[in-house]
């Protein structure tokens, strides 16, 4: 707060002893630390207070920005909602139905097979005629067999 240096304190308290002598120097010193504490204190009630004013009006300005968008909005919503909400009712709006037909099913809910290879007259596998097929082609077309020689002993045969 104030720019004392080490030799003016110095100065200061050397005078101080002089003047108010050796008895009343440790009463004035407490007094005025005593002092000096509640002028700080003050100092930094005093900043608070004036940093919450100015975020309390930092948050008045964002809730009156926030408040316009707000009402920006939902005059957007009321014209979006007039302008895409045609005269025509609702059942009229509605997709054409489709039929069973639609998806391949007849009458019951059952596939019809006219598009199916098989009835069409083509020969379809099942799924163990596929999987042997399969097995069959991995499988190597000739085996090999190990042929064994047979050493013939030298002398008689036991």
């Amino acid at each position: 707060m104030f720019d004392f240096a080490f030799s003016e304190m110095l100065l200061a308290a050397l005078v101080a002893l002089v003047v108010l002598g050796p008895e009343r120097l440790p009463q004035a010193a407490r007094a005025a630390g005593r002092m000096a504490g509640k002028l700080q204190r003050l100092a930094g009630s005093l900043k608070a207070e004036l940093a919450q004013h100015a975020d309390m009006a930092d948050l008045r300005r964002m809730q009156e920005t926030l408040a316009d968008t707000a009402n920006e909005l939902r005059q957007e919503m009321q014209h979006l909602r007039s302008s895409a909400a045609p005269d025509v009712p609702a059942w009229e709006r509605l997709p054409p139905q489709r039929t069973p037909a639609d998806f391949g099913l007849d009458e019951d809910g059952l596939p019809t097979l006219r598009d199916t290879p098989a009835a069409a007259g083509f020969h379809t596998p099942s799924l163990g005629q596929r999987s042997r097929a399969c097995r069959r082609k991995l499988q190597p077309r000739v085996r090999v067999r190990p042929r064994l020689r047979v050493r013939k002993q030298a002398g008689g045969g036991r």
